[in-house]
């Protein structure tokens, strides 16, 4: 099925533009400032203090609190992200059933983070070589993710989908991507550039705005990327179909 860039893009915004969007939102804003937050005071704390007063915000407490919190907020982060993926998909929007951020969820944590590092290397490896390996590899597991959230496989049978949904329309996702992501990338930049400049680098401000703001793409992406994987799903469960129809001589109009 060939993928409509537009109204994957409408669409998935409207994913997002509900009460359960907006409350995903506030979650990754919150969880995401947080992490931040507790990372650059236990770095601070670890720190010479010239090197410590260049990070901002901190707050002041002992090492292994500081530490421990930064820990749990950076596992937290793909629990959002996982109920984010499986209410986008599900199309739910008055409330996030509680199977969505507790089935399987250790499960499904572990298979994210260690297939983000495996996708992450295999990115790496592709752009050295020539830059377009990269980006094929990026775009045809777009999807791992999703397959891992939604159907709790690991994260090679969900590359393995993720390659098999996305062949035929790696040009189109590369698109789609660059549409969503290029407009945000330039506009963060320029407000974080503005606000370093006009509160300064010590405040922190510039790094909670832009934090805040990241963390609330994040899930405008996800509901995007959801969109599109429902799509190329839906048009892949109709191929097939139709495939079973035309061989199967069952379905032969008797003579």
């Amino acid at each position: 099925m060939s993928l409509q860039i537009g109204s994957t893009v409408t669409n998935g915004l409207r994913r997002v533009a509900n009460r359960n969007g907006l409350l995903l939102v506030l979650a990754s804003v919150l969880v995401g400032t947080a992490w931040q937050v507790a990372f650059n005071s236990a770095m601070a704390a670890s720190l010479p203090p010239e090197v410590a007063g260049q990070l901002a915000p901190v707050v002041d407490a002992p090492f292994p609190v500081l530490a421990a919190f930064a820990v749990v907020s950076f596992l937290v982060l793909p629990v959002v992200s996982v109920a984010a993926i499986r209410t986008f998909v599900a199309g739910e929007t008055d409330r996030v059933p509680r199977e969505f951020v507790t089935r399987r969820i250790g499960w499904v944590v572990a298979n994210l983070v260690v297939g983000g590092m495996v996708l992450g290397v295999l990115v790496m490896v592709g752009t050295v070589l020539f830059v377009v390996p990269g980006i094929i590899v990026y775009v045809a597991l777009l999807f791992m993710a999703v397959f891992v959230a939604v159907e709790d496989e690991n994260f090679v049978a969900a590359m393995g989908d993720s390659w098999r949904l996305t062949r035929g329309n790696w040009i189109r996702l590369f698109v789609l991507i660059l549409i969503v992501t290029v407009p945000f990338t330039v506009a963060i930049t320029a407000l974080s550039i503005a606000l370093t400049i006009a509160v300064g680098p010590a405040s922190g401000a510039a790094t909670l705005v832009t934090v805040a703001i990241s963390m609330a793409f994040s899930i405008v992406v996800l509901g995007v990327i959801a969109e599109a994987f429902e799509r190329l799903r839906e048009g892949d469960s109709r191929g097939e179909a139709g495939e079973s129809g035309a061989t199967d001589p069952g379905s032969a109009p008797a003579a």
